[in-house]
């Protein structure tokens, strides 16, 4: 039987945790999110848990294994149904577009939404200026990190964007799982 997966993507402080909670709760199905197994591999070994280190051990797995790894990882341990968050590699989606039944939902905001969401949640590590947030997010995006988020964006069947309120996304979210 092919596991169903709804992977929900999108860039730092869009909502793609908060969305993956709410259709997961809304669904009766579990969520994981793509860099828990860096996490806890972080953990394990002793390495801090930052940004740049988890980016870095992520593409240190692709290039050891392949660029899907965490998302196989995921999958086998999954149950039939479930949500994946924040994917950023296109060997992610491609290994559960080939893996399993793949809805692929992209989560988006406005850079400055995003900033003021980060700030406010006081997320260890991030920029201190809207401009070093936005010159961040191109890096970590580009070679010679796997990353690629931006084009990961364009293969996505529904695209959400979440400027709004937390309701105005439940509900854009409502619609997609109504479908």
């Amino acid at each position: 039987m092919t596991k169903e997966v709804i992977g929900i993507i999108g860039p730092i402080g869009s909502g793609k945790d908060i969305a993956g909670d709410y259709i997961a709760d809304k669904l009766n199905v579990p969520s994981y999110q793509i860099s828990s197994p860096l996490k806890q591999i972080c953990a394990d070994t002793g390495i801090e848990a930052t940004r740049e280190n988890l980016i870095a051990l992520g593409t240190n797995l692709a290039k050891e294994y392949h660029d899907g790894y965490l998302a196989e990882y995921i999958l086998e341990r999954m149950p039939d149904r479930g949500i994946i968050t924040g994917m950023r590699q296109l060997g992610q989606i491609k290994f559960l577009k080939s893996s399993a039944k793949l809805t692929l939902i992209s989560i988006s905001a406005e850079p400055t939404v995003r900033f003021e969401r980060v700030k406010k949640n006081d997320k260890l590590g991030e920029a201190k200026t809207l401009d070093e947030f936005i010159e961040r997010e191109n890096a970590e995006n580009s070679p010679p990190n796997a990353q690629r988020l931006f084009e990961c964006t364009k293969l996505a069947d529904y695209h959400v964007v979440n400027d709004g309120s937390v309701e105005e996304l439940y509900a854009q979210l409502d619609e997609i799982i109504a479908e």
